[in-house]
Formats: C-alpha cells, structure tokens, sequence
C-alpha cells in the first residue's frame, strides 16, 4: 500500500464515521460504529515502515543504482587512512611533552569529524547493501 493508498483509506474511514452506522449483523470485517475499526499503533508504524522501505528503494535506485565494489573498497582505505592519519597526530602531539595548542587540537578535531563522518556513510552504505536496497556488481541477492 502507497502512501496516497493509505491516505484515501483512512479518508474513506474518517468519512464512514460521520455517516449513520449501518453495520450489518454478522458481518466479517470488524466494525466500530458503523466503520472499519482504526489501525492499532504496532499497525501503523509497520505500514510505515514498509513505505519507508519502499521510498528508500525509490530514492536510491535514481542516486546510486548499483555499488561497484571498488567503491566500497575505496571507502575503507580513506577511512583507514585518516584513522591512521588521527592516531598518528594525536601520538606525535602527545610526545612533544607541552600542552596542547589551540592549532593542534583543531586538527585532532577536524580528522576526528571526518572520521565520524565517514563512518556513519560507511555503515549507511553497508546497512542498504545488507537490506537489499541496493545492488552491489557481482554479489547476488539472497
């Protein structure tokens, strides 16, 4: 079900509700005053997960369409480099045996963002590559 789907349903239910009950005896669907009874709370955020999911599958397949797995191994050696690169930094500073300057320290801070930043793209790619999400060249869907 798409979003405009669920929309018009539950529209139609809204409306439903105004009208006079006309349920009749014996009837399959469960009935609240006349209209079909509202969608319980894990309903609703599971139906919205799947629209989620699909817009997700959406968005991505005209972004990225298909991961080449150089890309993925070229993600993994920035973010290596620069945690080398961090570590590196923060042993030479430490060495110096002063108080760390103002310099220094926006430097540690500047690789540590683009660490963090980098990470979180990592694991975003790697999460929409276990979802499914996307294709990776060469890797089969299980």
């Amino acid at each position: 079900m798409s979003v405009i789907d669920f929309i018009a349903a539950r529209r139609r239910s809204d409306e439903s509700l105004a009208e006079p009950a006309t349920a009749m005896a014996g009837s399959s669907k469960a009935r609240v005053g006349g209209a079909a009874a509202p969608l319980t709370a894990n309903q609703f955020t599971r139906h919205i997960g799947h629209i989620v999911e699909d817009e997700m599958r959406r968005a991505l397949k005209r972004h990225v369409d298909v991961i080449d797995p150089r890309e993925m191994i070229d993600l993994a050696k920035m973010l290596a480099e620069l945690k080398a690169k961090y570590i590196g930094t923060t042993l030479t500073i430490a060495s110096n045996k002063t108080p760390i300057n103002d310099a220094e320290l926006e430097q540690m801070r500047g690789l540590r963002l683009k660490i963090q930043e980098l990470e979180a793209a990592y694991n975003e790619v790697n999460e929409a590559i276990a979802s499914q999400l996307v294709e990776v060249r060469g890797v089969v869907r299980e």
